[in-house]
């Protein structure tokens, strides 16, 4: 027989303190959209403090980056800056895109302006550290088009798997052709990561992770994972946004300096080993610092230092002006769609 569950603060029964540290957190960002909901006021209050936060830590990064411009004989090609900025456009359009297949591979549905708008929004807090906001931002803003939370989040650790394995292969390209492992037969051991990835995606290790996972944060198990078949398909899609954006980087570099056609693999596949680089370090906000001096020393191999230190810098700030062009139109559309939408009442309520 099946023991009776028991009632949560939500029902108004008693409830045992969290278990841990982790739980506490995850019932209060559970609780994030309920609160506003119950008091307008503070939910204002929230959502202005939150948009100052993000905001000024924004600023903070676009100083720093701009402080760390090295002295360099800038020279500027149209042309190239124009392929580089439609790139790195194409690469944030596609990222955008795919959240929502995954949404959608989990049997929710958000319409594509609203989808946009959240999750161009959402990105914009990853310039706090540790990007704990953005996610929390992302669960909040799906809940309101009735996509549960643990979905959602599943979501969004779906996404972080599939770039970061996706880079890491990559990236394997980066690590092969390295100068200083060039007489070296093992680099090519580097491939192992390609299954390694595939197998950490697979459901049957994936659906146990996630839901171990979930049940630190006090959550429920997943209702559905995504099948190995469309994990593939993501897998594709996701290469495709490495190959943009590295198509971007190429270009800008092409742009400022002088670089041969056969050093477009390299500088390319260095995109992709620097994300690594940041994720690893996701305790500083958007990986300010650590994924551009990655890819200074990455492309250094290819290029004068003081030129791959200036093209990373320089990169760095033109794609946070992309992006902030990307969120800006992806939020305006968003507020027109909103106009025309059907009234609050006959919306689709959150569920748990």
């Amino acid at each position: 027989m099946k023991a009776p569950r028991e009632p949560d603060a939500s029902e108004g029964g008693a409830q045992e303190a969290p278990a841990s540290l982790l739980e506490r957190a995850g019932v209060a960002a559970a609780g994030l959209s309920a609160g506003g909901a119950r008091n307008p006021r503070r939910k204002v209050m929230v959502q202005y403090g939150l948009a100052a936060l993000i905001f000024g830590f924004l600023i903070f990064f676009l100083a720093r980056q701009w402080n760390q411009l090295p002295d360099f004989d800038w020279r500027f090609s149209p042309a190239w800056l124009a392929v580089c900025m439609v790139c790195v456009a194409l690469f944030y359009a596609l990222q955008g895109e795919l959240w929502r297949v995954v949404l959608h591979a989990l049997g929710e549905h958000i319409d594509p302006v609203p989808g946009r708008a959240i999750w161009g929004k959402s990105l914009i807090a990853r310039y706090v550290p540790t990007s704990v906001l953005m996610v929390v931002g992302r669960v909040v803003m799906a809940e309101k088009h009735g996509v549960p939370k643990r979905v959602t989040l599943a979501s969004v650790v779906y996404e972080l798997a599939l770039a970061l394995g996706t880079a890491v292969m990559v990236g394997a390209y980066f690590v092969i052709q390295l100068p200083d492992f060039e007489d070296q037969p093992a680099r090519y051991a580097v491939l192992a990561l390609v299954p390694a990835v595939l197998v950490a995606v697979h459901p049957r290790v994936f659906a146990p992770l996630a839901n171990f996972a979930l049940g630190k944060l006090g959550r429920e198990p997943l209702p559905r994972v995504l099948p190995f078949g469309r994990v593939l398909q993501l897998c594709l899609a996701y290469g495709v946004c490495w190959a943009a954006i590295g198509l971007g980087l190429y270009a800008f570099a092409a742009a400022l300096h002088p670089v041969d056609l056969s050093d477009l693999p390299y500088i390319a596949s260095s995109y992709p080993a620097a994300f690594c680089v940041a994720v690893l370090t996701f305790i500083v906000p958007s990986g300010i610092g650590t994924r551009d001096a990655a890819l200074a020393t990455a492309m250094a191999v290819v290029l004068p230092a003081a030129v791959a230190t200036a093209i990373a810098v320089a990169f760095r700030l033109l794609q946070t002006l992309v992006e902030l062009l990307y969120v800006g139109a992806v939020i305006a559309v968003g507020r027109r769609g909103g106009r025309s939408a059907p009234p609050a009442g006959e919306a689709v309520g959150p569920r748990d």
